[in-house]
């Protein structure tokens, strides 16, 4: 059983997940993207794998037993 997560969040997930793809068509079709752009997709990266991180670490807290753990 799964929780669902809350529409906001699943809408910034939904934002995240299409900037990165939007910037890997770009990079497809018209190869490595400028300086500016290259930042802001390592931005869009970072924000995606921090987001993860903290709905894997609310899992994890989420899943701790009477004892604290799994």
């Amino acid at each position: 059983m799964a929780d669902k997560q809350p529409p906001q969040d699943q809408e910034e997930w939904n934002g995240i997940v299409q900037q990165l793809r939007l910037i890997c068509e770009h990079v497809r079709q018209d190869g490595p993207l400028p300086a500016q752009e290259q930042s802001d997709a390592e931005d869009a990266f970072r924000q995606c794998l921090t987001h993860l991180e903290n709905q894997v670490q609310d899992m994890h807290n989420g899943l701790k037993g009477s004892g604290g753990s799994f």
